[in-house]
């Protein structure tokens, strides 16, 4: 191949933008005609099981393989690795505390602990994933989350239910409020000693 400075023309670079812009696996750009050709080549033809063995023992060795259950240590050194400042979108720490905890390590090994000692089926209907049918399940707060932060964790405070029964507690989607009894005089009368106070101040 020649050497030299290449000048590139304006299309070439606009095609250059553009092919970068894309994922990697589809920068290769083929006309119909090669895919037609590679689709043809490659129809009918497996891997022998003596490669497919191969391929599996490999992947075993792969640490970075999603497929694989990491250890609680792992997982905990990633989570770290991510917390705070760490973490690639951390924007001054503005996320509420209840997304925090939610999102957290502790309260992701929870839910696990709480679904595995339920066999993961709703403890209300019985309902589970499989033959064919998938079941969303919720890890729910007996006690809720907002009112009993000491117990947020405690595996006894926690039940499995899927979405329709979980609906049906006294807590879901805040329902569980305690609702504010104050009447419109008391927080007027609150609100006239919050001013006779400043004005003091003053």
């Amino acid at each position: 191949m020649a050497k030299g400075v290449y000048t590139r023309t304006e299309k070439v670079r606009a095609n250059m933008r553009i092919v970068n812009k894309l994922p990697s696996r589809l920068r290769i750009i083929m006309s119909e005609e090669q895919k037609e050709k590679i689709s043809k080549s490659k129809k009918g033809k497996f891997p022998t099981p003596e490669t497919r063995l191969k391929l599996s023992i490999a992947k075993l060795g792969n640490t970075n393989n999603p497929r694989l259950p990491r250890s609680l240590e792992t997982r905990k050194k990633i989570s770290n690795s991510l917390k705070g400042e760490k973490a690639p979108n951390w924007k001054d720490g503005i996320s509420p505390l209840n997304k925090i905890i939610r999102g957290s390590l502790e309260h992701k090994i929870w839910r696990e602990s709480v679904f595995k000692r339920d066999n993961y089926a709703c403890i209300w209907c019985g309902t589970k994933s499989g033959n064919g049918k998938a079941v969303i399940l919720n890890a729910d707060h007996v006690k809720p989350f907002a009112h009993y932060p000491e117990l947020r964790f405690a595996i006894d405070n926690g039940r499995t239910l899927c979405i329709s029964c979980h609906k049906k507690t006294d807590s879901y989607a805040g329902k569980g409020k305690k609702e504010d009894t104050t009447s419109m005089e008391e927080k007027l009368e609150a609100l006239n000693k919050l001013n006779k106070e400043a004005i003091k101040i003053i």
